[in-house]
């Protein structure tokens, strides 16, 4: 071999190494990445839930945003419009692919459990409008999250389990605006 050979495969040889170097530091910051945007959107979901009395997270209380003052029910409303806002954004944030199905699963998981609070179907009743452009959001709480709320308390008593949410809330196909066949 010539020395012309030497280099050219010595070249070719950093080259190869570089490349692999590169892919490791991409990997690595790929993983910064998703560590940080974890850690936000945990941050963010903490500031929320620290804004909803305790009662209003308790599952099975009987915390309602009917019974509670207009100041207190506006402050309540404003935590769930954050929590919507930070779920809304976590679907988006899915939908394009930019969180690993292990995130995801583990924020489903949470929306679901939070949907068990005692007054999260009011909170929706009273906010889904501020959704109408997103609509896989809206679907997203329509089939995977208001199954898993607690009907009203109308509907122990008999009537509609949905009579304390507007008509309108109560079909799916007007809450999306579209028809389903």
């Amino acid at each position: 071999m010539t020395t012309t050979d030497w280099i050219a495969i010595a070249s070719i040889a950093t080259v190869i190494v570089s490349a692999f170097a590169i892919v490791a530091a991409l990997k690595g910051v790929r993983d910064q990445l998703q560590v940080t945007v974890f850690l936000t959107y945990t941050d963010r979901y903490a500031k929320a839930m620290h804004d909803l009395p305790f009662e209003a997270r308790q599952p099975g209380s009987d915390y309602h945003l009917s019974s509670l003052p207009e100041g207190e029910r506006s402050r309540v409303l404003s935590a769930y419009r954050e929590y919507f806002n930070l779920c809304s954004e976590e679907i988006w944030l899915h939908q394009r692919r930019r969180i690993d199905r292990a995130t995801w699963n583990v924020w489903e998981k949470g929306m679901q459990q939070v949907a068990r609070f005692p007054c999260f179907r009011e909170a929706w009743a009273g906010l889904a409008f501020e959704y109408d452009y997103f609509d896989t959001f809206r679907d997203f709480v329509q089939e995977k999250l208001l199954p898993c709320a607690p009907a009203s308390d109308s509907a122990s008593e008999g009537s509609s389990q949905d009579a304390d949410i507007p008509e309108a809330e109560q079909d799916p196909a007007a809450v999306t605006g579209r028809q389903h066949d």
